[in-house]
């Protein structure tokens, strides 16, 4: 008896660690569809959209009253390796693993600055060219950008809005400036 449970649990750490293994070489590159718009307004009344683009463009505009900032961003990307439930491996091992709930997917980002723009006295995105690993957590009806280093984008969940005529307005503005 003895010897049969130690050969099932030799065959289930076996199966455990191919279904991790396995599981992990399955990639899946960063590519929108649409034009999403999320936005987060603060308790001082500053809004931050995040406009996501299918070409693998996103762009953060800041604003409060008139003052305003935006900074757009190339994205690459791969989906962080779904288990089973909310447990997710973002990383290339298992220190990676984290627990995201309520997610629909997982993407690791790197995000470089493209172009900037604004009338803030002091900017929010650092210069031309700076890159930002991220973790993009898709939900329902929002978004959390989690920023693997410290800066001043992350940890907020942003709301999906409708796209206004304002919005694309702006978004054909940017467009033509990134061109």
């Amino acid at each position: 008896m003895k010897s049969i449970l130690n050969k099932f649990g030799t065959v289930l750490f076996i199966v455990f660690f191919l279904f991790i293994g396995i599981k992990g070489c399955v990639h899946t590159i960063y590519s929108a569809t649409e034009v999403a718009i999320y936005e987060n307004i603060d308790s001082n009344k500053e809004s931050t959209k995040i406009y996501i683009i299918p070409s693998n463009l996103m762009i953060i505009k800041k604003q409060y009253n008139s003052q305003y900032e935006y900074a757009v961003f190339n994205l690459k990307g791969t989906n962080a390796t779904h288990y089973f439930g909310a447990l997710y491996n973002k990383g290339e091992n298992l220190l990676g693993v984290r627990i995201f709930t309520n997610a629909n997917e997982v993407w690791k980002l790197e995000m470089k600055i493209k172009n900037k723009k604004g009338n803030l006295n002091e900017s929010v995105f650092h210069e031309i060219g700076t890159t930002y690993r991220n973790t993009l957590i898709v939900r329902d009806n929002s978004i959390s950008l989690l920023n693997d280093y410290s800066t001043k984008l992350g940890g907020f969940e942003y709301k999906k809005i409708k796209l206004s005529n304002v919005d694309i307005e702006f978004l054909n503005q940017v467009k033509e400036k990134v061109k």
